[in-house]
């Protein structure tokens, strides 16, 4: 990882979904969290039970590693308005949603794909809110960083 003022930068949605579809993107420590949660997403489908616990630790790790990072990243909360998850979860989820789409569910019938969708681009939509937010100060995530 590299030490420019763009690793600072929060990725907008446009490049956190590109990056979860495992499209090529800058160097940058949210980009590729993203992209291994949606590689994870896709190896769960086909891992069995028994062996989910390793899978799900490395989630873990890196959803906690995207809020360190944000933690980094943004201003210190001033009392703004507390969301309900952290921006790791929502990143993890929007990746979950996105493995779905563009593997099992792309030979499905384009109503089942197309709802799919539409889930990943509210959700993006509600990861761009936050991060703005975020960034401006009126939104707090809660601790577990």
């Amino acid at each position: 990882m590299s030490d420019t003022i763009d690793n600072w930068m929060v990725p907008g949605r446009e490049q956190l979904v590109a990056a979860c579809r495992g499209l090529p993107h800058d160097d940058h420590p949210m980009l590729e969290a993203a992209g291994e949660l949606a590689q994870l997403h896709v190896l769960r489908e086909r891992t069995p039970g028994f062996e989910m616990a390793k899978l799900d630790r490395r989630r873990v790790q890196l959803i906690r590693s995207i809020d360190r990072w944000m933690t980094l990243a943004t201003p210190v909360p001033g009392g703004g308005r507390p969301n309900s998850e952290t921006v790791g979860g929502m990143v993890d989820r929007l990746a979950q949603l996105i493995a779905q789409a563009c593997a099992p569910l792309a030979a499905a019938p384009d109503s089942v794909f197309h709802d799919v969708w539409s889930q990943v681009v509210d959700l993006a939509e509600r990861y761009q809110d936050l991060v703005d937010a975020l960034q401006a100060g009126t939104r707090e995530v809660p601790d577990g960083v």
